[in-house]
C-alpha cells in the first residue's frame, strides 16, 4: 500500500508526463517548459534517487552517445566552426541536448520503481490523438476547426489545432495506438464484440484524421503500424483484417472524389518512383552522364550526403547542418540548404559522423533485440501489451526509409527519449 506522501509524488510526476501530448499541440515553448517542470519536480521529490538503480548495457551506451555528442560539440565549436555571428552555437546546442539524457534516466527510474500510472498515461496520450483526429475531420468538412483555425481554400493539407504547422497527421500516428491498447489492457468490457467495436471505431477515426491531414508519410506509417499490430497482437488480427478492407476502400473513394487530395497523394508515389530511379541511374555502371535531381526528397538526401563528406568520421557537430551545407561548392548547393536533411540517419552522419551514426545503430539494435526477444521467448508476462505499444511506436519512429523532422528538435527528441526508457525498463520487469 502506497503512503499518502508517495501517492502525492506519483500524482505530481504523472501529471507532467500525461500533459506532454497537450504541450505538443501548444508548441515547443510549453513542451520545453513542461520538460523543465518535470525535471524540477523529480529532483525536488526524489533528490538524487535517480542514481539508485543498476544501469545496464543499453544505459551505458546511451551515456556514451551523449558524451560523444558533447565532446563532438566542443571540438567542432572551437576547431571546425567559424561563424562570427553564431559564436559557441554548436557547444550551446550540445549542452542543451543533454537534458534528454536526464529525461531518459528519470523515466528509467520511475519505470524501475513502478511509479508510472500506465492507465492514466495510455488514456491521456490516446485521447489527445483521437481529439485531434475528430478536429481534423471537422475541419475537412466545415473548413474550420473547433478552435476557429480556418483551413486554407483548396489547400492540400490541414493542421487542425496546430494552426499553421502541418504536423497533425504525425501527432495522430504517434499517439493513437495508446488508446487502442488502453482498451485492450485496462477495459472491463466482458464481451469481445464490444471491445472490437470500440477499437474499430478508434482506428477508423484515427485513419481518417491522418488521411485528411494530408501528411503522407504519417499515413504510410499508420498503415505500417497496423501490419505490426497484426504480427504481434493475435486478439486484433481478425478485426484488423476487416479494417484493412475498410481502409483501402475508403482510400480509393476518398482520393478519387477530391482532385486536390488525389494529386497530393499520387504525388508521393511519383516522388518515390523518381527517387528510386535517380539512385538506380546514379549508381548504374552503365551511367555516363550526371543524373538530374528530380525532386526535393532527393535534394535533401544529396545535400546530406555532400555535407557528411566534408567530415566523414566526426561530422560537423549537432545542429550544424545548414551552416556546413551552405559551404558546399557543388551543384547541390544551387538547390539551397534546409536546416536538416529530413532523414534521421543522413542527419546523424552529417552532424555526428560515422562514429555517431554507428553508436546510434548499435543502441537501436540492442533495444529492438531486447524487446523482440521477450515477445518470442517469454510468451506470457504481465507487461507484454504495454511493452508492445512502445515497441511498435519505436520501430515506426526509427524506420529508415521515411522523411523526418530533425533528430535533435525538442518534439522528436522528447518522443524518442520517452519511448526508449519504457522499452528498456519494461524488458527488465518481471511478473
Amino acid at each position: 500500500m502506497f503512503s499518502k506522501y508517495l501517492i502525492s509524488k506519483n500524482s505530481i510526476i504523472n501529471f507532467f508526463i500525461c500533459f506532454i501530448p497537450v504541450t505538443y499541440i501548444t508548441g515547443n515553448l510549453l513542451l520545453n517548459l513542461n520538460i523543465l517542470l518535470l525535471l524540477i519536480a523529480f529532483f525536488s521529490l526524489f533528490k538524487l534517487d535517480i542514481f539508485k538503480f543498476q544501469i545496464n548495457l543499453i544505459d551505458k551506451l546511451i551515456i556514451i552517445f551523449f558524451l560523444y555528442v558533447f565532446i563532438n560539440g566542443v571540438i567542432n565549436n572551437y576547431f571546425n566552426f567559424n561563424y562570427a555571428n553564431e559564436k559557441n552555437v554548436i557547444l550551446i546546442k550540445a549542452l542543451a541536448y543533454t537534458r534528454f539524457l536526464i529525461l531518459y534516466f528519470i523515466f528509467r527510474y520511475l519505470i524501475h520503481n513502478n511509479f508510472i500510472n500506465y492507465k492514466l498515461l495510455f488514456l491521456s496520450f490516446g485521447f489527445l490523438a483521437l481529439f485531434v483526429s475528430v478536429d481534423i475531420i471537422f475541419q475537412f468538412f466545415f473548413r474550420v476547426d473547433f478552435f476557429g483555425f480556418e483551413a486554407p481554400i483548396d489547400h492540400r493539407r490541414l493542421a487542425g489545432p496546430f494552426g499553421d504547422e502541418w504536423i497533425a497527421g504525425s501527432f495522430i500516428q504517434r499517439f493513437y495506438l495508446f488508446l487502442v491498447f488502453y482498451f485492450l489492457i485496462f477495459s472491463k468490457f466482458k464481451k469481445d464484440f464490444t471491445l472490437n467495436y470500440i477499437n474499430s471505431f478508434i482506428l477508423f477515426l484515427s485513419f481518417l484524421g491522418v488521411m485528411m491531414s494530408g501528411n503522407r508519410i504519417p499515413a504510410v506509417m499508420f498503415i505500417l503500424s497496423l501490419f505490426l499490430i497484426m504480427i504481434f497482437e493475435k486478439s486484433l488480427r481478425r478485426n484488423l483484417a476487416v479494417m484493412f478492407v475498410v481502409f483501402f476502400t475508403s482510400i480509393y473513394f476518398f482520393i478519387n472524389n477530391n482532385e486536390i487530395i488525389k494529386t497530393h497523394y499520387l504525388g508521393l508515389e511519383k516522388k518515390g518512383v523518381a527517387f528510386l530511379n535517380y539512385y538506380i541511374n546514379k549508381y548504374s555502371p552503365n551511367s555516363k552522364t550526371q543524373v538530374k535531381i528530380p525532386n526535393s526528397y532527393v535534394k535533401e538526401i544529396e545535400s546530406g550526403i555532400a555535407t557528411w563528406q566534408q567530415n566523414k568520421i566526426f561530422g560537423g557537430g549537432i545542429k550544424s547542418f545548414y551552416y556546413n551545407c551552405s559551404k558546399i561548392n557543388t551543384s547541390i548547393s544551387s538547390y539551397g540548404c534546409s536546416s536538416h536533411p529530413h532523414n534521421y540517419y543522413v542527419q546523424l552522419a552529417a552532424e555526428l559522423g560515422l562514429i555517431g551514426l554507428l553508436l546510434t545503430f548499435v543502441i537501436f539494435a540492442f533495444i529492438i533485440i531486447r524487446s523482440l526477444k521477450l515477445f518470442f521467448i517469454r510468451h506470457q508476462f504481465f507487461e507484454k501489451k504495454i511493452l508492445l505499444t512502445f515497441t511498435i511506436l519505436f520501430l515506426l519512429e526509427i524506420f529508415p526509409f521515411k522523411t523526418t523532422g530533425s533528430f535533435f528538435t525538442t518534439t522528436n527528441a522528447t518522443f524518442l527519449f520517452i519511448l526508449m526508457p519504457f522499452i528498456v525498463g519494461l524488458t527488465e520487469l518481471r511478473k
